[in-house]
């Protein structure tokens, strides 16, 4: 697995693919801090490369809302539009845009695993992959892939973390949150009979 102390992926540039439909900015943020604060998670965690945020979603915006905080939109409209354009994006990154060179993916998402089979490539081929889904989106690792996102991702924080400029989960944290979404999901279960 890729180190972060890696001059290679240390210094690699990052690509983000951020599903704002999915994963909307805090009610205290705005565009132009998000991306700061995505920025300085990135380097408090030792990813200095240059970073490039594409934001798929939000048809109604205001023009030149995401644009002036130096993010690209994709204004999308239904869940699937966006992914395939997010899919779309992932292999011009790779393949056309850093003509193979290694680099970081992050997938800001609610179910990032959707991505898990295109992601799993990536990282097969040497990419390093980050993850960010919502406080109350799915577990991490729900898909319908034998793939575990811990296993899959390098990094994985909570999107309204990541908004903030913070940390990423710790192993440790990554097994209690998955523990307390699995007893979320067997009393949603048990109240739904």
């Amino acid at each position: 697995m890729p180190s972060v102390t890696s001059t290679t992926f240390a210094e690699a540039k990052t690509g983000v693919f951020w599903d704002v439909e999915e994963c909307p900015i805090p009610e205290d943020l705005d565009p132009e801090s998000v991306y700061q604060n995505i920025r300085s998670a990135l380097a408090n965690k030792g990813y200095h490369g240059e970073v490039r945020i594409m934001a798929f979603g939000d048809r109604n915006q205001i023009p030149g809302y995401y644009e002036s905080a130096g993010i690209e939109i994709f204004p999308k409209g239904d869940k699937h539009a966006r992914l395939m354009e997010m899919i779309v994006r992932f292999l011009r990154w790779v393949v056309l845009e850093n003509k193979r060179e290694l680099s970081n993916l992050m997938v800001i998402s609610r179910n990032g695993m959707e991505f898990a089979s295109a992601l799993a490539s990536f990282k097969k081929t040497g990419h390093n992959i980050f993850l960010a889904n919502p406080l109350h989106g799915p577990g991490f690792c729900e898909c319908k892939y034998e793939f575990e996102s811990c296993d899959l991702t390098t990094e994985i924080w909570v999107w309204e973390t990541l908004a903030a400029g913070g940390d990423p989960l710790l192993k440790a944290k990554r097994d209690a949150v998955m523990s307390n979404k699995e007893e979320e999901d067997v009393n949603d279960s048990v109240s739904e009979e």
